[in-house]
Order: C-alpha cells, then sequence, then structure tokens
C-alpha cells in the first residue's frame, strides 16, 4: 500500500512551498493540494471564486500529467520525480484484509418495538328493572266499520188484487194498479207514497171504480241482507163510484168516499243494488166520510141493519227501482 503524502499551504501566506514540486506548481491562494491514493492531487480551493478557479486548473495539470508521484520499492527517488517517499511493507500479521467502517452514528442493535398495551373498556353493570305482576287486558275483538249507506229514493209498480169475500151474488173481486215513491232517509226505514186505480164487482155486486191515495211506513228488519222483510202501516184516502147494474133494477149510481188505515207484512229481495222485487199482504179498515152516509148507507142486512165501514185484504206485489 503507497503512503498517502499530503502538502497543504501555510495558513498566512497565499501559496506553498516544496522542495520536490520545483517551478511546476504556483502559489494557490487558500488552496490545499493533497496526494489521494491513486497518485493523483487533491486540490480543495478557499474561500472566494478566484481559489476555485486556481484549485480546478491545478487538478488539471496534475491530471494530465505523463506520470504519477509513485514511491520506489525501498529506492531513493530519482531526480524529476514530483513525490516520493519511503514504502514499508505492512507489519508482520498485520491484517490482510480491510474491515468494513462502522456506520455513522455507531452501530445501534434494532429492537422489536413493544408491544400496546391491551384496550380496557369499562361498562357499568346492567340496570335491574322490576315489572310488577299485572293481569292482561281483555281481548279486544275488531269490527270493521260498515260505510254509511247513502240516502236512497225508490219508484214502485205494482199490481194486486181485493180480497172483500163471496159478496150477495158471489161475484165479489177487484184487481188493482199503481205506483208509489218512495224514501229510504234509512237503511231500516221507507216512507212511501201510494196511488192506486182499482176495478171491478164489490160486496153489493155493484159495478164500482175506485181511486185510493196512502201514505205509508215501512220498517226493515235486515236492511242489510239481499232478503229483507218489512212491516208496514199506513192511512189514505179512497173514493168511489158504484153503479148497480144488476137485471131488474135501474141503473143507479152511487158516490162514496173513504178514510181508513193499513197494516200489513212484506219481503223485498234485492235483484241487484238499484232494483228489488216486492210482495207484501195488507189488510185496510175504512169508513164513509162522505156527506150521504147517514141518507144512503153503503150495507143493509136483510133484517134491515145498516153499515158504512168496510175492510178487506190485498195482496200486491211489484217491482221497486232505486237511485
Amino acid at each position: 500500500m503507497s503512503r498517502i503524502v499530503r502538502v497543504r499551504t501555510s495558513s498566512s501566506s497565499h501559496g506553498f512551498s516544496s522542495p520536490r514540486l520545483g517551478s511546476r506548481i504556483q502559489a494557490f491562494p487558500r488552496a490545499r493540494v493533497s496526494a489521494g491514493d491513486t497518485g493523483g492531487l487533491r486540490v480543495r480551493p478557499g474561500s472566494g471564486s478566484r481559489g476555485w478557479w486556481l484549485g480546478l486548473a491545478a487538478l488539471a495539470v496534475f491530471t494530465a500529467s505523463p506520470s504519477a508521484a509513485r514511491a520506489d520499492d525501498g529506492k531513493e527517488c530519482p531526480p524529476g520525480s514530483w513525490f516520493c517517499g519511503d514504502a514499508s511493507p505492512p507489519a508482520t500479521g498485520a491484517n490482510k484484509e480491510l474491515q468494513p467502517l462502522p456506520a455513522s452514528g455507531g452501530a445501534t442493535e434494532t429492537k422489536p418495538a413493544p408491544a400496546p398495551p391491551p384496550v380496557v373498556v369499562y361498562q357499568p353493570p346492567p340496570s335491574t328493572v322490576i315489572v310488577p305482576p299485572h293481569e292482561a287486558p281483555p281481548p279486544y275483538y275488531y269490527v270493521p266499520r260498515q260505510p254509511p249507506r247513502k240516502q236512497e229514493w225508490g219508484l214502485n209498480l205494482h199490481v194486486g188484487g181485493l180480497v172483500l169475500g163471496k159478496g150477495r151474488d158471489d161475484n165479489a173481486g177487484m184487481a188493482l194498479v199503481g205506483l208509489g215513491l218512495r224514501f229510504r232517509p234509512l237503511p231500516a226505514l221507507a216512507l212511501e207514497v201510494d196511488l192506486d186505480v182499482a176495478g171491478g164487482r164489490d160486496y153489493n155486486g155493484f159495478r164500482r171504480r175506485e181511486t185510493a191515495l196512502g201514505f205509508n211506513g215501512l220498517l226493515f228488519l235486515n236492511p242489510r241482507d239481499r232478503a229483507q222483510v218489512y212491516f208496514l202501516a199506513g192511512f189514505g184516502w179512497a173514493g168511489a163510484t158504484a153503479i148497480d147494474d144488476r137485471s131488474g133494477y135501474d141503473l143507479a149510481e152511487y158516490h162514496y168516499g173513504y178514510f181508513g188505515g193499513t197494516a200489513g207484512i212484506g219481503l223485498e229481495f234485492r235483484l241487484s243494488k238499484l232494483v228489488a222485487l216486492n210482495f207484501d199482504v195488507r189488510g185496510f179498515v175504512r169508513g164513509r166520510v162522505d156527506e150521504r152516509k147517514r141518507d144512503y148507507p153503503e150495507f143493509v142486512s136483510t133484517d134491515g141493519r145498516t153499515s158504512n165501514t168496510s175492510g178487506g185484504g190485498l195482496l200486491q206485489g211489484g217491482l221497486t227501482f232505486y237511485w
């Protein structure tokens, strides 16, 4: 291994002198020149831009030199050598292999990072709730409410027959046709006005024509069913004209006026929401209210008793159209 020879300038002058360099190196102000391991020079310029440029020029001169300063093996340096020094072999027993330099800052042993402490979560104990025993409420049965039904109007068309008994000549009987206007403010209640026309033979055997105006109330027992049973009751007026056309008698004509009451029971069957079929049985009792009831009584028995009160039954059926 060659010895490293370092040449440094004096701190008090602007250059340096060496007996072996001769005139090849001029003064470098504040520059440091050293010989490296390979025989080259290291120029460390001082402060200032001039020192930098001079240092770079010296480095170029030594790099371009045809020979480097080397040490001879145990011989004196020949004339004209740049650098010369004693080269001695390494001491016996010295390490022949270079050991790596320790890392800057000293060798440190890497230790694993300590484990973080365990996370402890503190929770309060659960609270105790005491529920006193109590009886369960009674069950509630939900009954859906039916939507309110709107009021209804209806037109009733009907036909029927009067039951008057056999009569004096066993030919009593009358037929009836009529119509009625019905109003149902409630599903179970209806009010009806009827106008009827009847004709035939009355109890005395006279040919009779009769017109009646009646007001009736109907009470439905099961208005939400398709087949509805109802009771009816009412009152009305009637006017009749009877003609005695029996053989052997002159054609006498009689006029009667009546006021009476009606009651009955019936069944209404809903064919649809707007159409219903009606059947009912009615009984009526009435008396004369005309001016000639005392002079000309309507009924005279064989023993001379008279009466102006009559009654009978009525069977009728029809259709009612609702809206």
